[in-house]
């Protein structure tokens, strides 16, 4: 009597492994990251203590500028770490009905306080009763509008006014500047590790950003993407 041999699928190989290798990469940046942040860390100590010394002008202006770098790179590994985990399906997506008028006007407080120390003008122009509500993951869009609102501090040279509106009726959130050209800026650019999150978030979200660029400044809109609202027109008249 001959023993049967079991063999496994080939699929089940070719998925281990790819699971194993995903595994891998996501153990090497985290590692990274904290190899990386550790020093920094240390970094940003002696900054701190260098600006209670006696200092020129010049000095402490590079100081400032040795901590915002600091900061950047900081930044920088966290955000590799997050589009790592994204990209392998490690950073939970939690899609839930949300009211978007009472996420972005505590979003827009959240952040109010980082404009004004800036010298922005915020001008929020919320409706009071009226909202619409998107199947989304709070956390990963408000994690989607930190990133673009840390490029409009990034890149605001001269530009010291944000808006920030909600069109109820068009289901739109828009976010408005003036003399800051954010197309040009990293946000929009592929090359971007937060425009690739964003851009990854947007489109797991179902949603969709379109910039409206001039000498005035840029405005931002956050709305459903095409393939949804044809969808859903295509499931109401159905119905």
């Amino acid at each position: 009597m001959t023993e049967k041999k079991h063999h496994q699928p080939h699929h089940f190989h070719k998925n281990w492994k790819q699971d194993s290798e995903e595994s891998i990469n996501l153990q090497v940046i985290a590692n990274l990251s904290h190899d990386v942040r550790t020093p920094l860390t240390i970094m940003r100590r002696h900054v701190f203590q260098l600006g209670n010394e006696c200092l020129s002008v010049k000095g402490i202006a590079s100081l400032k500028k040795i901590d915002h770098q600091i900061l950047e790179i900081t930044d920088l590994m966290e955000d590799l770490l997050t589009y790592t985990m994204i990209t392998s399906g490690k950073y939970p997506y939690h899609p839930t009905t949300t009211d978007m008028v009472r996420l972005i006007r505590n979003f827009a407080a959240n952040w109010y306080p980082q404009f004004e120390k800036e010298s922005f003008h915020i001008d929020v122009d919320l409706p009071d009763e009226k909202t619409f509500y998107w199947k989304v993951d709070p956390k990963w869009i408000t994690r989607m509008f930190n990133y673009l609102f840390q490029n409009i501090l990034r890149h605001a040279v001269k530009g010291t006014y944000v808006g920030i509106k909600v069109d109820v009726k068009q289901e739109r959130i828009i976010v408005m500047d003036k003399e800051l050209d954010m197309k040009g800026s990293s946000y929009d650019s592929a090359a971007d590790i937060g425009f690739l999150i964003s851009n990854y978030m947007l489109q797991k979200m179902k949603l969709q950003a379109h910039f409206f660029s001039s000498d005035k400044g840029t405005i931002v809109e956050i709305c459903k993407s095409e393939k949804e609202m044809k969808e859903e027109s295509f499931q109401h008249s159905s119905t």
